[in-house]
């Protein structure tokens, strides 16, 4: 079936018409152009794209709403917290082990059982559907703030110069809603047909519920009785949800504008400081760029990375193998000044 379909996109991507060079027109202008194969401009991809995004939206908000007041009108205390901590650092691990390192750039290799773990842990983050969130994120590399990027504060979704807040703001979560899709025929090849991928996919809405609503009651019920079970779905579910969110899309926006870059990457990826720590090492972003393969984002003493210590730890434990280290001795160029700001 993923070959069929793959090989229809080849098909109808030959048939589009070819951008060609025109006398005296810069060749990057030229480029600007062939991006477009990459991007759905409107069509069924995009309206499912933007449905299923603005329900996460209204559900992860709503409950967040809820979860403030109930702070606000309620005493909360160890029950929660301690829910929010925990299931916190689970939700920045889907993201970092599932969806990005493993699922979208191979930086480990494992078994079958751990795939479907991984994949599972992955959908519990609620960040969509893996088989979309990792072609898009392709897509990103690919086009890193060019026409064509997915989510980029510099370039809107129809590939146009962009910036100031409004970029940030596309950059951050407008660009779901933006009316494009990524084209799988392109940046899916290998995601459609693998059992793993297509089973997270057609279960992704169960482990929502699963990942805000039961773990989260059964961890108050289980610690604080009856009574922690709708304060701790509130806070160690929703509030946790939408904070960790947001602090993955903060990735996107801010962390392709505020920051230091190690490497010049030919992008505006940057390592910052503080996405970097509360996404638990996936805010060292340029580093990421330099060295995408790496399942180790910190190269300098100070970037931390807990995602990738786990990653290390699975290792040793025999759970993972052929583990993706960052070539420091790289021959992009370093920048002299690189972690001198933030």
């Amino acid at each position: 079936m993923d070959a069929e379909l793959i090989e229809q996109g080849e098909v109808q991507r030959l048939r589009e018409p070819r951008v060609k060079p025109v006398p005296g027109t810069d060749y990057e202008k030229t480029l600007i152009e062939r991006w477009r194969s990459a991007v759905h401009f409107g069509g069924p991809a995009a309206s499912a794209q933007s449905r299923e995004y603005i329900s996460y939206g209204v559900f992860k908000l709503s409950g967040a709403l809820a979860a403030l007041f109930w702070i606000a009108l309620q005493p909360t205390g160890v029950v929660e917290w301690s829910g929010f901590a925990l299931f916190y650092c689970l939700n920045i691990f889907s993201i970092t082990l599932g969806y990005h390192r493993y699922f979208t750039h191979k930086a480990f290799e494992t078994s079958l059982p751990m795939r479907y773990a991984l994949g599972i842990l992955a959908q519990c983050g609620v960040f969509g559907s893996l088989r979309h969130w990792c072609a898009d994120h392709r897509r990103h590399h690919v086009h890193s703030d060019k026409p064509g990027d997915t989510h980029s504060p510099h370039v809107d979704s129809q590939g146009r110069p962009h910036g100031g807040a409004s970029g940030i703001k596309h950059a951050h979560m407008a660009w779901a809603y933006g009316g494009t899709a990524t084209n799988l025929d392109l940046y899916a090849k290998g995601l459609i047909g693998d059992p793993v991928i297509d089973f997270c996919h057609k279960t992704r809405w169960f482990w929502f519920a699963f990942s805000v609503a039961i773990v989260p009651a059964l961890w108050g019920y289980g610690w604080g009785g009856a009574d922690a079970v709708l304060g701790t779905v509130l806070i160690a579910g929703f509030l946790r949800l939408t904070l960790a969110t947001h602090a993955i899309f903060a990735i996107n926006s801010f962390g392709h504008c505020y920051g230091y870059q190690n490497y010049d990457t030919g992008d505006q990826s940057r390592n910052n400081l503080f996405l970097g720590y509360v996404t638990l090492g996936e805010g060292w972003h340029n580093n990421h760029h330099a060295h995408p393969r790496a399942a180790i984002n910190g190269v300098r003493p100070h970037e931390i990375d807990p995602s990738g210590w786990v990653i290390l730890a699975m290792e040793k434990l025999g759970l993972v193998w052929n583990v993706q280290r960052p070539d420091v001795t790289t021959d992009l160029i370093k920048r002299p000044d690189a972690g001198a700001r933030a």
